[in-house]
């Protein structure tokens, strides 16, 4: 029997569905063990010896040291930019700052900022990618500075705990929000972040969605749908990061070689109420684009969005070719490629399923739609998602 000791915190969802993915793993190889460890308790030589590897979440250097000094193999779950002793199994960040770029430019926005923790690193890389992103389709980008005073406690409060006083940073917040041109969309560095965010908007009067549309990430069922309005939230498939940690554990302790770093690719957009707005004038068109959101899955034609807007065809039509250069049946059809590459990357139904959620009328019209756009089978597309990238 392998014992594995784990040293996550279990206070955030993403940390959890880590721990999901490893419990996974463990499960299906029937002779490992698993040990929850304290953050607070010493890993000393003896304690190390019961041990056959170790999956951690070294969040600072006193953590690195202690389980650097045991001579075990060891996963590393945390996001740094410094050099590590350890194997690390992490999230994505440039494909995430990209999602995000992408999902507001889709929504046809002009102006954009960014929220998160300057000096935290996953924060850092989730929004230069999101700035680059934005540079290629030579939009800018307006970002928060974090006080410096705000980062004293991070650690802390927010990875350990997840409790962060915002009054600490209370006017520097209002600030920001008050600067930033609008309507503008806000990227988060995480959905604590975007909680934030949301909750001093609404004091100071300030309308999400429709002035300032906010996305975080990690997909915190709790915290997102908590909030008023509801989160959007990337995905980060903290699940997939705590199987991957775990196979690769597997291997070390085998003997194998693996590589230093290996990313895993984040799922998707989880679409809210806090993004649910398009920059559109005339502002019908607006609600036209959020119902084709909402309802694709449904089979919708474009005279479903002529009633639901209550105009002609003729009216819809002309302001979709003037204001998009598009109609309303390719809007339509990009939606509902959008939703069936989602459930393709984010899920394991079948096709004969995919292509009934994502409104399309046939398996056939959507495989050979879906190839097209992508070039890509939907099984190709799905093989490549699941298949964590590896990077030195």
């Amino acid at each position: 029997m392998k014992k594995i000791g784990i040293l996550i915190e279990r206070e955030r969802a993403f940390s959890r569905d880590l721990c999901s993915g490893i419990i996974q793993y463990a499960q299906e190889c029937k002779d490992w063990s698993l040990t929850m460890l304290d953050f607070e308790s010493t890993i000393n030589p003896s304690v190390a010896a019961k041990f056959d590897g170790f999956i951690i979440r070294a969040i600072n250097q006193k953590i690195v040291d202690t389980f650097a000094a045991t001579k075990k193999p060891v996963i590393d779950l945390f996001e740094k930019m410094t050099a590590s002793p350890f194997v690390r199994v992490m999230q994505n960040p440039t494909k995430i700052g990209q999602m995000a770029a992408r999902h507001f430019l889709q929504h046809h926005f002009t102006s954009f900022g960014f929220f998160g923790h300057e000096g935290a690193s996953y924060s850092d890389m989730r929004r230069d990618a999101f700035i680059e992103c934005l540079r290629l389709h030579r939009k800018k980008c307006f970002v928060y500075k974090t006080p410096k005073s705000v980062m004293l406690n991070f650690e802390l409060d927010v990875m350990l705990k997840e409790k962060y006083n915002v009054s600490t940073e209370k006017r520097a917040i209002i600030n920001f929000i008050r600067k930033i041109p609008k309507p503008i969309a806000v990227f988060c560095s995480h959905d604590l972040r975007a909680h934030q965010l949301i909750t001093t908007c609404r004091e100071i009067g300030v309308d999400v969605p429709s002035e300032i549309a906010i996305l975080g990430v990690d997909d915190d069922e709790m915290l997102c749908t908590f909030s008023s309005p509801s989160i959007s939230s990337i995905n980060p498939n903290a699940y997939g990061i705590g199987r991957k940690a775990a196979q690769t554990l597997s291997k070390m302790m085998n003997g194998e070689q693996v590589e230093p770093i290996i990313r895993v690719t984040p799922r998707q957009v989880v679409t809210r109420a806090s993004t649910e707005v398009f920059t559109l004038d005339p502002p019908w068109m607006s609600d036209a684009l959020v119902y084709i959101t909402k309802n694709v899955h449904k089979g919708i034609s474009a005279s479903d969005v002529y009633r639901h807007v209550n105009r002609s065809h003729t009216v819809v039509d002309q302001a979709f070719r003037e204001t998009l250069n598009s109609t309303v049946s390719k809007e339509i059809a990009s939606a509902r490629l959008r939703e069936a590459h989602r459930l393709v990357i984010s899920t394991n139904l079948p096709f004969s399923k995919v292509f009934k959620l994502s409104g399309f009328s046939s398996i056939q019209y959507f495989t050979r739609s879906f190839t097209a756009a992508y070039g890509k089978s939907p099984m190709k597309v799905r093989e490549k998602a699941k298949t964590p990238e590896k990077r030195r």
